[in-house]
């Protein structure tokens, strides 16, 4: 399973994760506000974490489905949807072992859960994502840029991928792999047609890290 245990811990000791990527409501807007009837719409998010793009997904009357290898965030999204009477089926599950049939959703979403994969299993995960997908279906990706901040020091185990991270928002969350714009072609392009690139950036603790990441959208041929 493609899975680091130590995401457990971030989401037992983080209480983050409660408001949707504003980059998705953009994207879901366009694409899909003016169907007439949402609830026809499936919709999965890998590696949804406490489920808040999900809440809203759920919220918005998309067909929400959501996996994720953490039982603990798993767990947490579930009381909260219980509470707030929404409905989202939830799994816990292996990202490259989806649990869904061929040609199934509608749109699958990533919001940095690919980043925390090697270039290879990347690409395995990226070929069980598309065969779950409908043909013209959507991908929507964001992953992190080699523009990243990833510590003053850091284990580089492959080409931009890296482990032990000192400082900076991707400490204490294990391995991550940046990409290139360059390196998206040759990794999405194998089983989407690329529809869009952008870059979202920002920096943080008065300038002194940059946050930065490609927010990619690709179609099922």
């Amino acid at each position: 399973m493609v899975w680091n245990s130590v995401w457990d811990d971030v989401f037992r000791k983080n209480e983050w994760g409660k408001y949707p990527d504003e980059s998705l409501i953009r994207f879901v807007a366009g694409k899909y506000y003016g169907s007439p009837n949402r609830k026809n719409i499936k919709i999965l998010e890998v590696g949804c974490g406490p489920g808040a793009n999900l809440w809203y997904l759920s919220r918005e009357g998309f067909n929400a489905y959501g996996i994720d290898g953490s039982t603990e965030a798993i767990s947490i999204a579930r009381k909260r949807f219980s509470e707030e009477h929404l409905m989202v089926e939830l799994q816990v599950c292996d990202i490259m072992k989806l649990q869904y049939p061929d040609d199934y959703f509608d749109c699958v979403v990533d919001i940095e859960c690919l980043y925390a994969n090697s270039f290879a299993n990347t690409e395995l995960i990226l070929q069980e994502i598309c065969r779950t997908m409908k043909p013209g279906g959507f991908l929507f990706s964001k992953s992190i840029t080699d523009k990243m901040y990833l510590g003053k020091q850091r284990d580089e185990v492959g080409q931009l991928e890296f482990n032990n991270i000192s400082d900076g928002p991707a400490a204490g969350k294990g391995f991550a792999r940046s990409m290139s714009q360059q390196r998206i072609h040759q990794l999405y392009g194998q089983f989407f047609t690329v529809e869009q690139i952008d870059l979202h950036e920002y920096t943080r603790n008065n300038q002194t890290l940059l946050n930065s990441e490609w927010v990619i959208v690709c179609s099922k041929r």
